[in-house]
């Protein structure tokens, strides 16, 4: 017997295996690619809620005191505004003026329910929060580049925090 009806066989079988080996591929990279986001996520996370561990400790502490918290959070974060809605004062991205652009993105997160925005606006799922009640010293909001810091100060009756320029 001649078996030459299986000779085609064997390519499709090869070629329908490569197929099936690159989408596998793709949707390992894929689920790493998420991974890792939701490792970002997770990092700012709990960066922020170390943030908020010594805001709520310098609530104890004597007036004056003062620490400079350096803002490290993942690349993809461009700025932390830090807004308090008793306060009515001009917007500062790391202690000047905010650009028009930024101050206009800002009017459109502001809310008397959240203190904390991330911006880019879209970076993660959510961008707004509340951590514990402070008020600002150099401006409402007070833009930080990441990367850059802010002193925590013990007021009388708050907790203030301001842009620090490091040297």
């Amino acid at each position: 017997m001649n078996k030459r009806g299986q000779l085609l066989g064997l390519p499709l079988l090869l070629v329908f295996a490569l197929i099936v080996g690159a989408f596998i591929m793709l949707y390992g990279a894929k689920v790493i690619y998420d991974l890792t986001q939701e490792a970002n996520y997770v990092d700012f996370l709990d960066t922020l809620d170390d943030l908020d561990t010594n805001i709520q400790t310098f609530e104890a502490y004597d007036v004056g005191s003062s620490k400079v918290y350096a803002l490290e959070f993942p690349d993809a974060v461009e700025m932390l505004c830090f807004y308090d809605s008793t306060q009515t004062d001009s917007c500062t991205l790391d202690g000047e003026v905010c650009s028009a652009e930024l101050e206009g993105e800002l009017i459109l997160l502001e809310s008397s329910e959240y203190n904390i925005f991330v911006l880019p606006s879209g970076l993660y799922e959510r961008t707004r929060f509340t951590i514990t009640s402070f008020q600002s010293l150099e401006g409402n909001p007070v833009c930080v580049s990441n990367g850059g810091s802010i002193t925590i100060q013990s007021q009388k009756d708050f907790v203030g925090v301001a842009y620090y320029d490091t040297p």
